[in-house]
């Protein structure tokens, strides 16, 4: 998705999240801030880190309240994908406090779920290192968030898979049971002569059999170690190249072990579904 489009999104979710925070946006539909304050009072406000983190959603809150709040100064001192350490300051807002306080919880809600998506990521990444494997997200997100949230794997380090079915053929295992099994869906796909599609295998027998059907690339869902392993092996000796990517169960402590085997893709719905949040917070200066 083009960058564009992932800004007009976030500036639209934005939006949306304000509105369920306030309804119309009015100052007088912040109840307590217009009762202690009935008038302009100028101050800077510092959205901040209080944690480690990889940083993601900076660009969109700028370009949102310099479109929708052209009252407030809002200047950025980080990119998406930096990492800043504990304490610093990420963003700082200007102008009538009673705005800032309207718009706060909306802000560091936004800010804080995709930094926490991307600083997890990270860290998987991380797990990667010396080898060649490249982590994958999945579809497993969050309802109405999955642009922003893939956005968010991308920035911590790890690559788009589908973003939805219509993005490439992944042949998964209710496929393959309602096809009548992995002989008769692998029938199937010379038959309709297929190309280009992935497909997923639970065995060491299913796996063997793909291979003897051409299948190029194979997702090993919920194996252990040592068949993975023993299926990488049928790729010797083969003249087209056999791509292999392992799903399921994959966890900080075990996706080193998986990408030292040599496989070429982890994919993982933990950097997205499993995620602890980080801790940012608004303080006025």
């Amino acid at each position: 998705m083009l960058k564009k489009e992932i800004y007009n999104f976030a500036n639209y979710k934005l939006s949306a999240e304000l509105k369920d925070d306030v309804g119309k946006v009015c100052l007088k539909n912040d109840l307590t801030t217009s009762v202690l304050l009935n008038k302009r009072l100028d101050c800077k406000a510092y959205i901040s880190n209080r944690e480690n983190i990889v940083v993601c959603g900076e660009s969109f809150i700028v370009k949102f309240i310099k479109k929708k709040f052209p009252n407030l100064l809002c200047v950025s001192f980080y990119k998406d994908g930096d990492f800043v350490k504990k304490d610093s300051k990420l963003i700082k807002i200007s102008g009538d406090i009673r705005w800032i306080l309207l718009l706060e919880r909306t802000l560091v809600n936004f800010l804080q779920h995709l930094s926490s998506i991307s600083t997890y990521t990270k860290k998987f990444v991380g797990k990667l290192s010396g080898s060649n494997t490249v982590l994958l997200d999945t579809r497993k997100t969050t309802n109405g968030l999955r642009i922003l949230e893939k956005y968010a794997t991308k920035v911590g380090g790890a690559k788009n898979h589908r973003m939805g079915l219509g993005d490439r053929i992944l042949i998964k295992d209710n496929h393959i049971k309602v096809t009548g099994g992995i002989l008769k869906t692998l029938e199937l796909i010379k038959k309709k002569k297929i190309r280009n599609f992935e497909i997923e295998c639970e065995t060491y027998s299913e796996v063997e059999q793909c291979i003897n059907y051409n299948c190029n690339h194979i997702l090993l869902d919920n194996m252990p170690i040592k068949e993975v392993q023993k299926c990488l092996l049928l790729r010797k000796g083969k003249s087209r190249k056999i791509i292999f990517e392992v799903s399921g169960g994959i966890n900080l402590e075990n996706i080193s072990k998986y990408s030292k085997l040599g496989v070429d893709y982890i994919s993982t719905s933990k950097i997205t579904n499993s995620v602890n949040s980080v801790d940012i917070g608004l303080d006025i200066i």
